[in-house]
């Protein structure tokens, strides 16, 4: 497989798959993660938490409602009682009355480690702003499975980043200020202050400009999100590197 650095210096479109192929299979799951890979997508992203024993786990929402047959939100629930549930009722963007698979776990950050690290680069994005003990066995994850050149944390709170940079400076990670800020130079440039090299600028704000901030910059760039081939290809035309999708399988097939 490619690492960072090779697919950020080749002459073609890195495409990283949201939540795994998240539109055709229930997001954020082992399933959705083959289909990913097996469509040739360079980067799979997905959320973790934390449950209540001190597990990272792969959800994106504060809670399992919408895509399990459970509730809750996961810090209070324990990894045995998190498994528990199915967590295939939600794809093809909508929820179901019947799950999509028998059985559907979520995934511990370790799992995905194990089968997909080697495979394919990751963007791992921290959610509920885990306590001092989350940042730490998720970096510890990290090092084990020597994400180092094949992965990076997307992190949205300053504080968290700080924790992460403090308990462990040599990990790569996206720094991402406010959804309609992120494309705005002074947010850029705060990115490129932090030491990031990663950015996610949001598609609603992202133009020619924003582009040439990030190259001068030196910055590395992955918009969110585009779903329609024809979208990407005029941001690519705008001069974007790398580009975030649910429909990963469309937009291999179509660009």
């Amino acid at each position: 497989m490619l690492d960072l650095d090779d697919l950020f210096t080749l002459d073609k479109t890195v495409l990283t798959a949201h939540r795994g192929a998240s539109f055709e299979y229930p997001e954020n799951t082992i399933p959705a993660f083959e289909a990913a890979v097996k469509a040739g997508t360079h980067f799979i992203e997905f959320d973790l938490y934390v449950s209540k024993d001190g597990v990272p786990v792969v959800l994106h929402d504060k809670t399992i409602d919408r895509t399990s047959n459970g509730s809750g939100r996961p810090e209070d629930l324990t990894l045995a009682e998190l498994k528990s549930f199915n967590y295939s009722y939600y794809h093809h963007g909508e929820r179901h009355d019947e799950p999509m698979y028998e059985v559907c776990e979520i995934p511990t950050f370790e799992e995905v480690l194990q089968k997909f690290s080697g495979v394919v680069c990751m963007n791992i994005q921290l959610n509920g702003k885990p306590d001092d003990a989350g940042i730490k066995e998720i970096c510890r994850l990290y090092k084990k499975y020597n994400m180092e050149k094949t992965g990076y944390l997307t992190i949205a709170w300053q504080d968290i980043f700080q924790a992460t940079r403090d308990y462990a400076g040599d990990i790569e990670i996206c720094f991402t200020p406010p959804m309609k800020e992120r494309a705005k130079l002074e947010s850029l440039e705060l990115c490129k202050k932090l030491n990031c090299r990663y950015v996610q600028p949001y598609c609603k704000n992202f133009c020619a400009e924003t582009a040439v901030n990030i190259s001068k910059l030196g910055l590395r760039d992955n918009i969110f999100y585009s779903d329609d081939p024809a979208e990407a290809r005029s941001f690519i035309a705008m001069g974007a590197k790398g580009i975030m999708t649910n429909k990963i399988e469309l937009l291999i097939s179509e660009m």
